[in-house]
Protein backbone atom coordinates (compact mmCIF):
# COMPACT_ATOMS: atom_id res chain seq x y z
CA UNK A 1 0.00 0.00 0.00
CA UNK A 2 1.11 3.67 -1.10
CA UNK A 3 0.93 6.86 0.59
CA UNK A 4 -1.53 7.63 -2.08
CA UNK A 5 -3.55 5.03 -0.88
CA UNK A 6 -4.24 6.25 2.40
CA UNK A 7 -7.33 8.79 3.45
CA UNK A 8 -6.11 12.34 4.74
CA UNK A 9 -6.34 13.23 8.55
CA UNK A 10 -9.71 14.89 9.09
CA UNK A 11 -10.03 17.73 11.81
CA UNK A 12 -13.28 17.77 13.95
CA UNK A 13 -13.86 20.26 16.59
CA UNK A 14 -9.56 21.04 16.57
CA UNK A 15 -8.90 17.16 16.58
CA UNK A 16 -7.21 15.07 14.19
CA UNK A 17 -8.97 11.72 13.39
CA UNK A 18 -6.70 8.74 12.66
CA UNK A 19 -6.54 8.04 8.84
CA UNK A 20 -7.56 4.48 7.59
CA UNK A 21 -6.86 3.00 4.41
CA UNK A 22 -8.86 3.62 1.19
CA UNK A 23 -10.90 0.62 0.12
CA UNK A 24 -10.50 0.45 -3.49
CA UNK A 25 -13.93 -1.63 -5.35
CA UNK A 26 -12.38 -4.78 -7.12
CA UNK A 27 -12.57 -4.07 -11.25
CA UNK A 28 -14.55 -6.89 -12.46
CA UNK A 29 -17.49 -6.86 -9.29
CA UNK A 30 -18.00 -3.33 -8.82
CA UNK A 31 -15.60 -0.77 -10.66
CA UNK A 32 -16.78 -1.78 -14.45
CA UNK A 33 -20.30 -1.47 -13.46
CA UNK A 34 -19.50 2.35 -11.89
CA UNK A 35 -17.79 2.80 -15.21
CA UNK A 36 -20.85 1.53 -17.40
CA UNK A 37 -23.17 3.85 -15.32
CA UNK A 38 -21.23 6.84 -15.80
CA UNK A 39 -20.60 6.49 -19.25
CA UNK A 40 -24.45 5.95 -19.76
CA UNK A 41 -24.96 9.20 -18.08
CA UNK A 42 -22.50 10.54 -19.98
CA UNK A 43 -24.38 9.92 -23.31
CA UNK A 44 -27.45 11.25 -21.97
CA UNK A 45 -25.56 14.25 -21.13
CA UNK A 46 -24.55 14.46 -24.60
CA UNK A 47 -27.82 13.49 -26.35
CA UNK A 48 -29.62 16.11 -23.57
CA UNK A 49 -27.20 19.02 -24.95
CA UNK A 50 -27.21 18.07 -28.45
CA UNK A 51 -30.27 16.25 -29.77
CA UNK A 52 -31.70 19.90 -29.98
CA UNK A 53 -29.52 20.93 -33.01
CA UNK A 54 -31.51 18.58 -35.60
CA UNK A 55 -35.19 19.90 -34.08
CA UNK A 56 -34.39 24.03 -34.32
CA UNK A 57 -36.36 23.70 -37.65
CA UNK A 58 -39.60 22.82 -36.38
CA UNK A 59 -39.02 24.33 -32.83
CA UNK A 60 -38.34 27.81 -34.54
CA UNK A 61 -41.53 27.47 -36.89
CA UNK A 62 -43.93 26.90 -33.69
CA UNK A 63 -42.15 29.13 -31.25
CA UNK A 64 -41.57 31.91 -34.41
CA UNK A 65 -37.96 31.90 -33.14
CA UNK A 66 -35.29 33.95 -34.72
CA UNK A 67 -32.16 32.16 -36.11
CA UNK A 68 -30.15 33.76 -33.23
CA UNK A 69 -33.34 32.64 -30.39
CA UNK A 70 -32.45 29.67 -31.97
CA UNK A 71 -28.88 29.64 -31.41
CA UNK A 72 -29.08 30.50 -27.81
CA UNK A 73 -31.85 27.51 -27.18
CA UNK A 74 -28.32 25.44 -27.61
CA UNK A 75 -25.86 27.72 -25.62
CA UNK A 76 -28.63 28.35 -22.79
CA UNK A 77 -27.25 24.70 -22.08
CA UNK A 78 -23.53 24.75 -22.25
CA UNK A 79 -23.67 28.56 -20.32
CA UNK A 80 -26.37 27.36 -17.31
CA UNK A 81 -23.99 24.37 -16.59
CA UNK A 82 -20.64 26.32 -16.56
CA UNK A 83 -22.24 28.36 -14.12
CA UNK A 84 -23.37 26.40 -12.01
CA UNK A 85 -21.36 23.52 -11.94
CA UNK A 86 -18.90 24.45 -8.99
CA UNK A 87 -22.03 25.22 -7.13
CA UNK A 88 -22.75 21.55 -7.45
CA UNK A 89 -19.90 20.07 -7.34
CA UNK A 90 -18.54 22.09 -4.15
CA UNK A 91 -21.36 20.79 -2.50
CA UNK A 92 -20.53 17.02 -3.40
CA UNK A 93 -17.50 17.61 -2.14
CA UNK A 94 -18.97 18.70 1.71
CA UNK A 95 -22.21 16.21 1.23
CA UNK A 96 -21.34 13.62 -0.90
CA UNK A 97 -21.32 12.96 -4.34
CA UNK A 98 -23.86 10.82 -4.31
CA UNK A 99 -26.47 12.10 -3.12
CA UNK A 100 -25.83 15.49 -5.31
CA UNK A 101 -25.61 12.77 -8.14
CA UNK A 102 -29.07 12.18 -7.46
CA UNK A 103 -30.04 16.29 -7.42
CA UNK A 104 -28.16 16.80 -11.21
CA UNK A 105 -29.74 13.93 -12.80
CA UNK A 106 -32.89 15.08 -11.56
CA UNK A 107 -32.55 18.76 -12.64
CA UNK A 108 -31.42 17.32 -15.93
CA UNK A 109 -35.04 15.61 -16.07
CA UNK A 110 -36.96 18.66 -15.15
CA UNK A 111 -35.44 20.62 -17.91
CA UNK A 112 -36.59 18.08 -20.47
CA UNK A 113 -40.09 18.08 -19.20
CA UNK A 114 -39.79 21.86 -18.95
CA UNK A 115 -38.76 21.99 -22.41
CA UNK A 116 -41.58 19.92 -23.64
CA UNK A 117 -43.89 22.04 -22.40
CA UNK A 118 -42.12 25.49 -23.65
CA UNK A 119 -45.06 27.88 -25.01
CA UNK A 120 -42.60 30.38 -25.89
CA UNK A 121 -38.77 31.66 -26.13
CA UNK A 122 -38.21 32.45 -22.80
CA UNK A 123 -39.63 29.20 -21.42
CA UNK A 124 -37.50 27.10 -23.81
CA UNK A 125 -34.66 28.67 -22.94
CA UNK A 126 -35.13 27.87 -19.18
CA UNK A 127 -35.62 24.21 -19.90
CA UNK A 128 -32.66 23.99 -21.62
CA UNK A 129 -30.57 25.61 -19.42
CA UNK A 130 -31.81 23.39 -16.83
CA UNK A 131 -30.70 20.33 -19.09
CA UNK A 132 -27.17 21.91 -18.84
CA UNK A 133 -26.78 20.14 -15.28
CA UNK A 134 -24.33 18.80 -15.97
CA UNK A 135 -22.39 18.63 -12.59
CA UNK A 136 -22.76 14.67 -12.81
CA UNK A 137 -19.59 14.86 -14.62
CA UNK A 138 -17.43 16.59 -12.36
CA UNK A 139 -19.22 14.24 -9.50
CA UNK A 140 -18.63 10.84 -11.41
CA UNK A 141 -14.77 11.98 -11.22
CA UNK A 142 -14.95 12.58 -7.31
CA UNK A 143 -16.46 8.81 -7.13
CA UNK A 144 -13.99 7.43 -9.13
CA UNK A 145 -11.16 9.22 -7.11
CA UNK A 146 -12.58 7.81 -4.20
CA UNK A 147 -13.59 4.54 -5.04
CA UNK A 148 -11.27 3.22 -8.09
CA UNK A 149 -7.26 2.89 -8.36
CA UNK A 150 -5.58 4.95 -10.42
CA UNK A 151 -4.87 2.66 -12.88
CA UNK A 152 -8.55 1.38 -12.87
CA UNK A 153 -9.65 5.29 -12.91
CA UNK A 154 -7.85 5.22 -16.50
CA UNK A 155 -10.25 2.33 -17.40
CA UNK A 156 -13.25 4.11 -16.10
CA UNK A 157 -12.25 7.18 -17.59
CA UNK A 158 -11.97 5.78 -21.55
CA UNK A 159 -15.50 3.77 -20.77
CA UNK A 160 -17.12 7.60 -19.85
CA UNK A 161 -15.50 8.54 -22.57
CA UNK A 162 -16.73 5.85 -25.45
CA UNK A 163 -20.34 7.09 -24.10
CA UNK A 164 -20.01 10.61 -24.59
CA UNK A 165 -18.86 9.49 -28.41
CA UNK A 166 -21.69 7.00 -29.10
CA UNK A 167 -24.20 9.83 -26.86
CA UNK A 168 -23.17 12.63 -30.13
CA UNK A 169 -24.37 9.81 -32.84
CA UNK A 170 -27.25 8.63 -30.54
CA UNK A 171 -28.40 12.59 -29.50
CA UNK A 172 -28.05 13.56 -33.87
CA UNK A 173 -30.06 10.51 -34.85
CA UNK A 174 -32.95 10.58 -32.41
CA UNK A 175 -33.55 14.03 -33.00
CA UNK A 176 -33.62 13.13 -36.82
CA UNK A 177 -36.04 10.18 -36.68
CA UNK A 178 -38.49 12.67 -34.84
CA UNK A 179 -38.35 15.07 -37.68
CA UNK A 180 -38.25 11.85 -40.30
CA UNK A 181 -41.21 10.21 -38.52
CA UNK A 182 -43.32 13.13 -38.15
CA UNK A 183 -42.84 13.08 -34.43
CA UNK A 184 -43.01 16.52 -32.96
CA UNK A 185 -40.26 18.37 -30.66
CA UNK A 186 -42.24 18.43 -27.93
CA UNK A 187 -42.04 14.38 -28.00
CA UNK A 188 -38.54 13.83 -28.32
CA UNK A 189 -37.72 16.34 -25.17
CA UNK A 190 -40.46 13.88 -23.30
CA UNK A 191 -38.56 11.01 -24.68
CA UNK A 192 -35.01 12.44 -23.19
CA UNK A 193 -37.27 13.30 -19.43
CA UNK A 194 -37.83 9.28 -19.24
CA UNK A 195 -34.33 8.51 -20.46
CA UNK A 196 -33.09 10.16 -17.93
CA UNK A 197 -35.65 8.98 -15.13
CA UNK A 198 -34.30 5.23 -16.06
CA UNK A 199 -30.26 6.72 -15.55
CA UNK A 200 -31.42 7.59 -11.96
CA UNK A 201 -32.54 4.32 -11.55
CA UNK A 202 -29.74 2.93 -12.77
CA UNK A 203 -27.92 5.09 -10.67
CA UNK A 204 -29.62 3.94 -7.71
CA UNK A 205 -29.02 0.48 -8.17
CA UNK A 206 -25.08 0.86 -8.42
CA UNK A 207 -22.99 1.55 -5.37
CA UNK A 208 -25.16 0.56 -2.50
CA UNK A 209 -21.66 -0.97 -1.16
CA UNK A 210 -19.88 2.40 -1.09
CA UNK A 211 -23.35 4.82 0.37
CA UNK A 212 -22.78 4.49 3.65
CA UNK A 213 -18.93 4.63 3.66
CA UNK A 214 -18.66 7.82 0.81
CA UNK A 215 -21.57 9.67 2.85
CA UNK A 216 -19.94 8.91 6.04
CA UNK A 217 -16.38 10.54 4.12
CA UNK A 218 -17.97 13.50 3.08
CA UNK A 219 -19.58 14.17 7.05
CA UNK A 220 -16.72 13.92 8.55
CA UNK A 221 -14.55 16.23 6.15
CA UNK A 222 -17.21 18.74 7.10
CA UNK A 223 -17.41 18.34 10.78
CA UNK A 224 -16.64 21.39 12.71
CA UNK A 225 -17.08 23.57 9.99
CA UNK A 226 -19.49 25.73 9.03
CA UNK A 227 -19.98 24.22 5.30
CA UNK A 228 -20.43 27.79 4.20
CA UNK A 229 -20.92 28.02 0.14
CA UNK A 230 -19.64 31.40 -1.39
CA UNK A 231 -21.15 32.02 -4.71
CA UNK A 232 -20.26 35.43 -5.88
CA UNK A 233 -17.38 34.02 -7.55
CA UNK A 234 -19.72 31.75 -10.00
CA UNK A 235 -22.35 34.66 -10.13
CA UNK A 236 -19.67 36.73 -11.83
CA UNK A 237 -18.66 33.77 -14.29
CA UNK A 238 -22.14 32.80 -15.08
CA UNK A 239 -22.81 36.90 -16.14
CA UNK A 240 -18.95 37.39 -17.53
CA UNK A 241 -19.48 34.32 -19.84
CA UNK A 242 -22.71 35.44 -20.80
CA UNK A 243 -22.15 38.93 -22.10
CA UNK A 244 -18.76 37.29 -23.70
CA UNK A 245 -21.48 35.11 -25.94
CA UNK A 246 -23.48 37.82 -26.67
CA UNK A 247 -20.79 39.76 -27.67
CA UNK A 248 -19.25 37.56 -30.11
CA UNK A 249 -22.51 36.19 -31.53
CA UNK A 250 -23.32 39.72 -32.73
CA UNK A 251 -20.22 41.10 -33.50
CA UNK A 252 -20.89 40.91 -37.24
CA UNK A 253 -24.05 42.28 -36.60
CA UNK A 254 -23.21 44.98 -34.65
CA UNK A 255 -19.77 45.55 -36.29
CA UNK A 256 -16.77 44.62 -35.15
CA UNK A 257 -15.49 47.68 -33.22
CA UNK A 258 -19.04 49.08 -32.47
CA UNK A 259 -19.29 50.77 -28.53
CA UNK A 260 -22.11 47.74 -28.35
CA UNK A 261 -19.31 44.56 -29.33
CA UNK A 262 -16.70 46.28 -27.37
CA UNK A 263 -18.76 47.07 -23.88
CA UNK A 264 -20.03 42.98 -24.03
CA UNK A 265 -16.72 41.07 -25.19
CA UNK A 266 -14.21 43.31 -22.84
CA UNK A 267 -17.08 44.00 -20.25
CA UNK A 268 -17.89 40.23 -20.17
CA UNK A 269 -14.02 39.62 -20.09
CA UNK A 270 -13.47 41.76 -16.96
CA UNK A 271 -16.41 39.70 -15.59
CA UNK A 272 -14.61 36.40 -16.35
CA UNK A 273 -11.39 37.94 -14.78
CA UNK A 274 -12.78 39.25 -11.63
CA UNK A 275 -14.71 36.01 -11.16
CA UNK A 276 -11.36 34.08 -11.21
CA UNK A 277 -9.66 36.81 -8.65
CA UNK A 278 -12.87 36.41 -6.02
CA UNK A 279 -12.62 32.57 -6.12
CA UNK A 280 -8.66 32.52 -5.67
CA UNK A 281 -9.55 34.73 -2.77
CA UNK A 282 -12.29 33.21 -1.25
CA UNK A 283 -11.64 30.61 1.86
CA UNK A 284 -14.26 28.24 0.38
CA UNK A 285 -13.96 28.92 -3.05
CA UNK A 286 -16.98 26.91 -5.77
CA UNK A 287 -13.85 27.10 -8.09
CA UNK A 288 -10.67 25.90 -6.69
CA UNK A 289 -8.77 28.45 -9.74
CA UNK A 290 -5.41 27.87 -7.29
CA UNK A 291 -5.22 24.35 -9.21
CA UNK A 292 -5.25 25.61 -12.55
CA UNK A 293 -1.52 26.66 -11.47
CA UNK A 294 -0.01 23.46 -11.69
CA UNK A 295 2.83 21.99 -14.16
CA UNK A 296 -0.08 19.07 -15.22
CA UNK A 297 -3.44 20.10 -14.22
CA UNK A 298 -2.88 23.86 -15.69
CA UNK A 299 -2.25 21.88 -19.55
CA UNK A 300 -4.99 19.27 -18.62
CA UNK A 301 -7.64 21.91 -18.37
CA UNK A 302 -6.52 24.10 -21.01
CA UNK A 303 -7.51 20.64 -23.48
CA UNK A 304 -10.74 21.60 -22.73
CA UNK A 305 -10.77 24.76 -24.32
CA UNK A 306 -10.08 22.72 -27.61
CA UNK A 307 -13.09 20.68 -27.27
CA UNK A 308 -15.10 22.40 -26.52
CA UNK A 309 -14.62 25.40 -29.33
CA UNK A 310 -13.82 22.47 -31.82
CA UNK A 311 -16.62 20.74 -31.15
CA UNK A 312 -19.22 22.73 -31.02
CA UNK A 313 -17.91 24.47 -34.53
CA UNK A 314 -17.93 20.87 -35.88
CA UNK A 315 -21.47 19.72 -34.78
CA UNK A 316 -23.22 23.02 -35.55
CA UNK A 317 -20.90 23.80 -39.39
CA UNK A 318 -20.96 20.47 -40.50
CA UNK A 319 -24.70 19.78 -39.76
CA UNK A 320 -25.71 22.83 -41.76
CA UNK A 321 -23.80 21.70 -44.32
CA UNK A 322 -25.38 18.26 -44.85
CA UNK A 323 -28.42 19.24 -44.23
CA UNK A 324 -28.65 22.94 -46.58
CA UNK A 325 -29.71 22.38 -50.20
CA UNK A 326 -26.84 23.54 -52.69
CA UNK A 327 -28.19 26.38 -55.04
CA UNK A 328 -26.50 29.06 -56.90
CA UNK A 329 -26.15 31.28 -54.17
CA UNK A 330 -25.60 28.49 -51.50
CA UNK A 331 -24.02 25.41 -50.63
CA UNK A 332 -24.99 21.77 -48.75
CA UNK A 333 -25.99 18.61 -49.85
CA UNK A 334 -30.15 18.92 -48.81
CA UNK A 335 -29.69 15.85 -46.96
CA UNK A 336 -32.46 15.06 -44.29
CA UNK A 337 -31.93 15.08 -40.54
CA UNK A 338 -31.79 11.55 -40.01
CA UNK A 339 -29.24 11.48 -43.21
CA UNK A 340 -27.16 13.82 -41.13
CA UNK A 341 -26.88 11.88 -38.54
CA UNK A 342 -25.46 8.98 -39.66
CA UNK A 343 -22.53 10.90 -41.51
CA UNK A 344 -21.32 11.22 -37.64
CA UNK A 345 -21.38 7.71 -37.53
CA UNK A 346 -17.99 7.34 -37.74
CA UNK A 347 -17.19 9.61 -34.97
CA UNK A 348 -18.95 7.15 -33.06
CA UNK A 349 -16.98 4.55 -34.02
CA UNK A 350 -13.32 6.24 -34.24
CA UNK A 351 -14.19 7.36 -30.42
CA UNK A 352 -14.89 3.70 -29.30
CA UNK A 353 -11.49 2.54 -30.86
CA UNK A 354 -9.62 5.54 -29.06
CA UNK A 355 -11.33 4.56 -25.80
CA UNK A 356 -10.08 0.72 -25.97
CA UNK A 357 -6.57 2.45 -27.65
CA UNK A 358 -5.84 5.35 -26.19
CA UNK A 359 -4.60 4.05 -22.03
CA UNK A 360 -2.56 1.48 -24.42
CA UNK A 361 -1.05 4.55 -26.58
CA UNK A 362 -0.50 6.70 -23.32
CA UNK A 363 1.49 3.35 -21.08
CA UNK A 364 3.54 2.97 -24.17
CA UNK A 365 4.49 6.81 -24.91
CA UNK A 366 3.69 9.59 -22.47
CA UNK A 367 0.49 11.70 -21.68
CA UNK A 368 1.83 14.73 -23.23
CA UNK A 369 2.71 12.81 -27.00
CA UNK A 370 -0.91 11.29 -26.48
CA UNK A 371 -1.93 15.17 -26.42
CA UNK A 372 -0.15 16.33 -29.59
CA UNK A 373 -1.23 13.37 -31.86
CA UNK A 374 -4.95 14.18 -30.92
CA UNK A 375 -4.71 17.94 -31.48
CA UNK A 376 -2.55 17.10 -34.95
CA UNK A 377 -5.41 14.78 -35.71
CA UNK A 378 -8.30 17.53 -34.97
CA UNK A 379 -5.97 19.98 -37.07
CA UNK A 380 -5.52 17.47 -40.22
CA UNK A 381 -9.85 16.90 -40.16
CA UNK A 382 -10.58 20.72 -40.06
CA UNK A 383 -7.97 21.45 -42.98
CA UNK A 384 -9.60 18.38 -44.73
CA UNK A 385 -12.97 19.80 -44.25
CA UNK A 386 -11.81 23.63 -45.44
CA UNK A 387 -10.65 22.51 -48.98
CA UNK A 388 -12.83 19.54 -49.37
CA UNK A 389 -16.40 20.31 -47.86
CA UNK A 390 -17.71 20.10 -50.99
CA UNK A 391 -17.37 16.38 -51.19
CA UNK A 392 -19.64 13.86 -49.14
CA UNK A 393 -16.07 10.99 -48.95
CA UNK A 394 -14.35 13.79 -47.46
CA UNK A 395 -16.26 15.13 -45.06
CA UNK A 396 -16.82 11.55 -43.91
CA UNK A 397 -13.43 10.08 -42.86
CA UNK A 398 -12.97 13.82 -41.82
CA UNK A 399 -15.83 13.02 -38.80
CA UNK A 400 -13.29 9.81 -38.69
CA UNK A 401 -10.23 11.62 -37.87
CA UNK A 402 -12.08 14.32 -35.85
CA UNK A 403 -13.99 11.55 -33.72
CA UNK A 404 -10.20 9.41 -32.69
CA UNK A 405 -8.57 12.98 -31.90
CA UNK A 406 -11.18 14.06 -30.00
CA UNK A 407 -11.52 10.98 -28.06
CA UNK A 408 -8.18 10.76 -27.63
CA UNK A 409 -7.67 14.30 -25.93
CA UNK A 410 -10.34 14.08 -23.73
CA UNK A 411 -9.70 10.72 -22.17
CA UNK A 412 -5.95 11.69 -21.56
CA UNK A 413 -6.50 15.30 -20.56
CA UNK A 414 -9.58 13.49 -17.94
CA UNK A 415 -6.94 10.93 -16.76
CA UNK A 416 -4.30 13.44 -15.29
CA UNK A 417 -6.90 15.26 -13.85
CA UNK A 418 -8.43 12.81 -12.15
CA UNK A 419 -5.04 11.26 -10.88
CA UNK A 420 -4.20 14.54 -10.15
CA UNK A 421 -7.04 15.93 -8.22
CA UNK A 422 -6.81 15.61 -4.53
CA UNK A 423 -9.19 12.97 -3.37
CA UNK A 424 -10.82 15.51 -0.14
CA UNK A 425 -11.71 18.00 -2.73
CA UNK A 426 -12.31 15.63 -6.36
CA UNK A 427 -15.55 16.76 -7.78
CA UNK A 428 -14.35 20.66 -6.90
CA UNK A 429 -11.35 20.14 -8.94
CA UNK A 430 -12.98 18.01 -12.01
CA UNK A 431 -15.43 20.90 -11.85
CA UNK A 432 -13.02 23.13 -13.61
CA UNK A 433 -12.61 20.95 -16.04
CA UNK A 434 -15.89 20.31 -16.87
CA UNK A 435 -17.13 24.60 -16.28
CA UNK A 436 -13.50 25.20 -18.32
CA UNK A 437 -15.49 22.96 -21.75
CA UNK A 438 -19.03 24.39 -21.34
CA UNK A 439 -17.80 27.67 -20.95
CA UNK A 440 -15.66 26.63 -24.43
CA UNK A 441 -18.64 24.77 -25.98
CA UNK A 442 -20.24 28.57 -25.62
CA UNK A 443 -18.07 30.19 -27.26
CA UNK A 444 -18.24 28.16 -29.89
CA UNK A 445 -21.52 28.19 -30.32
CA UNK A 446 -21.69 31.89 -30.19
CA UNK A 447 -18.47 31.68 -32.45
CA UNK A 448 -20.47 30.15 -35.03
CA UNK A 449 -23.58 32.67 -34.83
CA UNK A 450 -21.12 35.36 -35.40
CA UNK A 451 -19.72 33.09 -38.77
CA UNK A 452 -23.46 32.43 -39.34
CA UNK A 453 -24.96 36.14 -39.61
CA UNK A 454 -21.83 37.48 -41.70
CA UNK A 455 -22.16 34.84 -44.28
CA UNK A 456 -25.65 34.52 -45.30
CA UNK A 457 -28.27 35.74 -48.44
CA UNK A 458 -31.60 36.20 -47.46
CA UNK A 459 -34.56 34.23 -48.68
CA UNK A 460 -38.02 33.52 -48.66
CA UNK A 461 -38.72 32.10 -45.29
CA UNK A 462 -34.74 33.11 -44.21
CA UNK A 463 -31.49 32.60 -44.94
CA UNK A 464 -28.67 30.66 -46.62
CA UNK A 465 -25.35 29.91 -45.56
CA UNK A 466 -22.90 30.90 -48.35
CA UNK A 467 -19.37 28.92 -48.55
CA UNK A 468 -17.69 31.50 -47.05
CA UNK A 469 -19.53 29.84 -43.64
CA UNK A 470 -17.48 26.91 -44.31
CA UNK A 471 -14.63 28.25 -45.29
CA UNK A 472 -14.05 30.50 -42.38
CA UNK A 473 -15.48 28.33 -39.93
CA UNK A 474 -13.07 25.50 -40.17
CA UNK A 475 -10.30 27.55 -40.03
CA UNK A 476 -11.27 28.75 -37.15
CA UNK A 477 -11.55 25.62 -35.97
CA UNK A 478 -8.46 24.49 -37.35
CA UNK A 479 -6.71 27.08 -35.19
CA UNK A 480 -8.21 25.83 -31.92
CA UNK A 481 -6.12 22.80 -31.60
CA UNK A 482 -3.02 24.54 -31.46
CA UNK A 483 -4.10 25.23 -27.96
CA UNK A 484 -4.75 21.41 -27.23
CA UNK A 485 -0.80 20.60 -29.35
CA UNK A 486 0.80 23.22 -27.13
CA UNK A 487 -0.54 21.29 -24.25
CA UNK A 488 0.54 18.33 -24.72
CA UNK A 489 4.32 19.78 -25.88
CA UNK A 490 4.57 21.28 -21.93
CA UNK A 491 2.68 18.53 -19.67
CA UNK A 492 4.61 15.91 -17.62
CA UNK A 493 1.98 13.87 -15.95
CA UNK A 494 4.31 11.21 -13.72
CA UNK A 495 1.55 9.92 -12.14
CA UNK A 496 0.08 8.00 -15.73
CA UNK A 497 3.66 6.17 -16.40
CA UNK A 498 4.59 2.85 -15.59
CA UNK A 499 1.88 0.57 -13.88
CA UNK A 500 -0.67 3.04 -13.00
CA UNK A 501 -1.81 2.74 -16.44
CA UNK A 502 -4.69 0.06 -17.26
CA UNK A 503 -3.58 -2.30 -19.87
Amino acid sequence: MTSSDIAPPVTSGGKIRATTPTAYLPWRRAGLAMALTFSLLQLLNEVGAMMAIPLYGSMSSELALSPGQATWALMSTTIFGAATIALLSKAGDLYGHRRLMVISVLGIALGFVISALAPNFIVLVIGRALTGTMAGQALCVGILNARLSVGDRTRAVAIIAGGQAIGIFVAFAFGGMIVEFGGTWRGAFWIGGVLTALSLVAFLIWGKDSDARKESDARLRSAGTRKRIEPGGVLLLGVGLTMLCIGIAQSTTWGLTSPATLLTVLGGAALLAASFFVESKAKNPLLDVRSLLGRNLTPAYLVFLTLGVCGMLLYNLTLTLLQVPGDPVSVGFGLSPLQAAFVFLPMTLAGLLAAKTIPILVRRTSAGATLVIGGLLLMAAFIALRFGHASLVVIVVAILVFGFGYTALLTTALSVITAEAPKATAAGTASLYVSMALAASSLGGAIFAALQAANSVPVEGGALPTVGLFDTGYLVAAGATLVAIVCGLVIRPTKLTGSNIAH
